[in-house]
């Protein structure tokens, strides 16, 4: 959701809404695919991509917080989207 691009699962992150917020993993409800950068998590907040995929209101600081602890720092979006 974050640069757009379509690739293989394997190489994206999956985000859900947990009991506090934006998290990362599997479990249980509506999930959405992510690029394992920082910089998708940014724009897809930006977006506000994650609101539409999830289908609840996400607000900002959820955004800020999955960011901060997001698993993988790498340097740019792996894709060339972001």
């Amino acid at each position: 959701v974050g640069c757009r691009q379509v690739l293989d699962a394997g190489s994206l992150m999956r985000v859900r809404v947990g009991s506090d917020g934006l998290i990362v993993g599997a479990g249980p409800g509506r999930g959405a695919w992510v690029g394992p950068s920082q910089d998708c998590v940014a724009l897809a907040g930006k977006r506000r991509a994650f609101g539409r995929s999830l289908r609840v209101e996400v607000n900002a600081d959820w955004v800020a917080k999955l960011i901060s602890q997001w698993p993988m720092q790498p340097p740019a979006c792996p894709h060339g989207g972001c």
